[in-house]
């Protein structure tokens, strides 16, 4: 471990457990500006996820005795958006999975059309209490995305509604005071300096509101649906293989390559690992906020599930480069979930920096490869077709991301959704 890689991974472990100080400084702020302590919800419409969570703010604004701020914003920018024709029919897919282990509901079929969503934001900018504009969110997206455009007049001749000029420059406007405010998309939550991306995030959020208003509700904002009929998935003949895509420097494909290998034991299925280069190197931008977003939300999701995290040296270059080049004499060894599982470990948990041949040498020999075949890995240039080919099928999956994941066909996104694989196997056995 060089000097510099271990002080400054000591030194993102300490941000990264500075949850009080976050919370203190945000309290101040307010404190400052006199706002009114209250959780804010950014909700945009075109975004499946963003209609699941209106529907968990509605049931937190009745749970908490604090308000629920809404905020219509835009979709998300560019620069944090790499692929947003394929993100947004994965939404919609994403939103069925979701609405179909908890109790939240999806009616969409389809991306919005441009006309719907200009009619429907034309009465989402219209000022009104925070109490109703939550309704009427949840009202206008039920008719949205179920394109029912006579409830969506009816709507609108009910509420009011705004020009349609006005529609652009107050998202845009909106958009901006989020990003200004510390996050990049819709479907999220604001709460004391901290963000909660998604309904998937809500226990968090939950344990905290519950802990500074003192409030016991009957029930949480989000539960699991009782076991219903087997969700579909069609799996070819013989024995499943399970494909992961994922980047050394991914922390959510950290967390999914610390639990896979006993989840891939536990369902008696292949594995087949896929590597990618790093988002950026594939052309893709990664603005600061985002980047430290995901720190923090995979710090605490591997607090959750008791994996080491926090202290970290960026593997982006030659790191990745290498690790990339010796995953490939790994899984020709038999070794590949080893190495993946030593690299990931030491650029996440340990501040080993894998652009050094020192820190490389510790993570490859402790994976049981020998040095010498590491070191002609990375000699051989045929990584790159194989990094290529895996970026390729990602896409044709119709997804961009890592971790991602494939078995037979069905193909999902996150760390998040590794309990979906798992159901939906147990599942497709227990009906066979």
């Amino acid at each position: 471990m060089t000097l510099r890689s271990r002080l400054r991974g000591a030194a993102i472990a300490t941000f990264l457990g500075a949850d009080d100080a976050r919370h203190a400084l945000a309290d101040l702020k307010r404190r400052v500006t006199r706002a009114e302590p209250g959780v804010d919800f950014y909700f945009d419409l075109s975004d499946p996820a963003s209609y699941l969570a209106a529907q968990a703010a509605e049931r937190m604004a009745a749970a908490y005795p604090l308000p629920v701020r809404v905020h219509v914003v835009s979709e998300p920018a560019a620069d944090v958006d790499p692929a947003p024709a394929l993100r947004a029919l994965h939404a919609i897919r994403d939103a069925h999975d979701v609405a179909t282990r908890w109790d939240v509901d999806f009616p969409g079929k389809k991306p919005l059309e441009p006309g719907t969503l200009k009619r429907a934001h034309q009465v989402l900018i219209k000022a009104r209490p925070d109490r109703e504009q939550l309704q009427v969110v949840l009202a206008i997206a039920k008719a949205a995305w179920t394109n029912d455009q006579k409830e969506l007049v009816a709507l609108t001749g009910r509420h009011g509604n705004e020009d349609q000029m006005s529609v652009a420059p107050y998202l845009a406007t909106a958009y901006d005071q989020l990003r200004r405010a510390g996050f990049y998309q819709g479907s999220s939550f604001a709460y004391r300096g901290e963000w909660y991306g998604g309904v998937e995030r809500l226990p968090y959020l939950e344990a905290r509101l519950a802990a500074d208003t003192g409030a016991t509700p009957s029930r949480p904002l989000l539960e699991r649906r009782p076991a219903g009929s087997p969700r579909k998935l069609v799996l070819p003949a013989g024995r499943p293989t399970l494909e992961l895509w994922f980047s050394f420097r991914s922390p959510y494909s950290y967390l999914a390559i610390a639990q896979i290998g006993a989840i891939v034991r536990d369902l008696d299925v292949d594995l087949r690992l896929r590597p990618v280069l790093p988002l950026v190197e594939r052309g893709a931008q990664m603005p600061r906020l985002k980047t430290m977003y995901i720190a923090k939300d995979a710090h605490r999701e591997a607090q959750r599930l008791g994996i080491p995290f926090g202290h970290i040296a960026d593997p982006l270059g030659a790191g990745a480069r290498h690790a990339v080049a010796i995953m490939r004499a790994a899984t020709a060894a038999g070794q590949g979930l080893a190495f993946a599982e030593s690299a990931m470990r030491g650029v996440w948990a340990e501040a080993l920096d894998l652009a050094s041949y020192v820190d490389l040498r510790t993570i490859v020999e402790r994976a049981g490869l020998g040095w010498d075949a590491a070191r002609a890995a990375m000699a051989d240039e045929a990584w790159k077709t194989d990094a290529a080919d895996a970026a390729a099928d990602l896409n044709a999956a119709g997804l961009w991301g890592v971790p991602s994941f494939r078995i037979g066909d069905y193909t999902t996104w996150g760390q998040d959704r590794l309990p979906y694989i798992v159901d939906r196997v147990r599942e497709h056995r227990l009906a066979s």
